[in-house]
């Protein structure tokens, strides 16, 4: 009585008889002259194999290969030029009865250098595979404790609980932030909102990381602290005067401040100044009124400039009493330009005031030839 058992190219067999095993089969049909026997089957395609030392010993030694690996190393099976197996720390068996088949040990403590065809078979918890951009700067992590900054570019790390790597990336690109909202009081307890504007940039990546749970909290407070200290310090008046005063003050107080905790302050500037309704009427109504005032001293002052001329002219005439005969007749001239005729009727006296002594001419008897009665 025989069993026949036929045996594909991947697959090898260990025959059983009463549990025990008792042969290897390699790939082919064989005939096993025992009653009661039973089988197991294992796909070479299956790389990686377990099985009792019992069964093990049943194999020959060109099927398979043992190896171990320490805490330090990891090993990856590749077939016809491609990974296909991860192996981690421990004793693994794996069927070399295929000549392509080989085995690369790897240590955590060198480099890791990264394709895409070893990214497919390595577990994510193994590794880690970060880019860092051209704005940012990464901040790496073991076992919690800073190694370095990383700039630009790619990396690839060994990961494991023995030795857990992070990277955290920081982005160094300027921020503009509004500060708006904030109720004030100056130092003659008017309240008023107030509405800043702040650029800044992170300048060191791991001290800003470090030192500050939140980089853009830190600066708003920084910035509203000193724009606090500073209106409790001017009245409303010499703060609207003032604006580029309040600015300078920010900048002094904010720069250094921020510099502690690893971010640059670029700029700090006052956006709005908004008052309660009944302080705008009120700063209307007095603006109004210093109008108005202004106006009245340039209208005194045109209107004594004008009677000091006209004192002037009087003067001149009364000292040149030719002057305003002169000034008649230019009068005369002007109405004379305007309309067809001008009748100037005046007595004898008034004719030789009016005319000068010769003007009108000599009658034949030597006496005026104008005289009027």
């Amino acid at each position: 009585m025989f069993t026949s058992i036929r045996v594909k190219l991947n697959e090898r067999v260990v025959v059983f008889k009463n549990g025990l095993p008792i042969r290897a089969l390699a790939p082919g049909k064989h005939r096993v002259w025992e009653t009661n026997v039973t089988e197991q089957r294992w796909s070479t395609d299956q790389l990686v194999f377990q099985e009792l030392p019992e069964v093990r010993a049943m194999l020959p030694g060109d099927w398979f290969e043992e190896v171990t690996l320490g805490q330090n190393e990891r090993g990856v099976l590749w077939k016809d030029g491609a990974p296909r197996v991860f192996l981690r720390p421990g004793t693994h068996r794996y069927w070399k009865v295929d000549p392509s088949v080989r085995l690369e040990v790897l240590s955590v403590t060198a480099p890791l250098e990264l394709t895409n065809e070893l990214v497919a078979v390595l577990p994510r918890d193994e590794f880690v595979d970060v880019i860092v951009r051209e704005h940012e700067r990464g901040l790496e992590y073991a076992q919690g404790r800073l190694a370095r900054t990383l700039a630009p570019g790619r990396y690839a790390f060994w990961s494991n609980p023995q030795a857990r790597v992070e990277v955290v990336t920081v982005d160094m690109r300027r921020v503009q932030a509004a500060i708006v909202g904030q109720e004030l009081m100056t130092r003659d307890k008017v309240t008023l909102r107030l509405s800043l504007t702040v650029e800044y940039a992170v300048d060191d990546a791991a001290r800003a990381t470090h030192a500050v749970a939140n980089v853009k909290d830190a600066v708003y407070l920084v910035v509203q602290l000193a724009a606090r200290e500073f209106l409790s310090g001017v009245t409303l008046d010499q703060l609207l005067e003032g604006r580029d005063a309040m600015t300078r003050w920010l900048e002094q107080r904010a720069v250094p401040e921020a510099l502690r905790f690893g971010v640059r302050v670029e700029r700090v500037g006052v956006k709005d100044v908004v008052l309660p309704g009944e302080m705008k009427t009120l700063l209307n109504r007095v603006i109004e009124a210093e109008k108005e005032a202004a106006a009245n001293v340039i209208l005194r002052r045109e209107e004594t400039a004008a009677t000091r001329s006209l004192a002037n002219t009087a003067r001149v005439i009364a000292e040149q009493p030719v002057l305003l005969r002169l000034k008649e007749l230019e009068s005369l001239k002007e109405i004379a330009s305007r309309i067809h005729e001008v009748r100037v009727v005046v007595g004898a006296e008034g004719l030789k005031a009016l005319m000068p002594a010769g003007l009108l001419g000599q009658g034949t008897n030597g006496e005026g030839a104008g005289g009027v009665s």
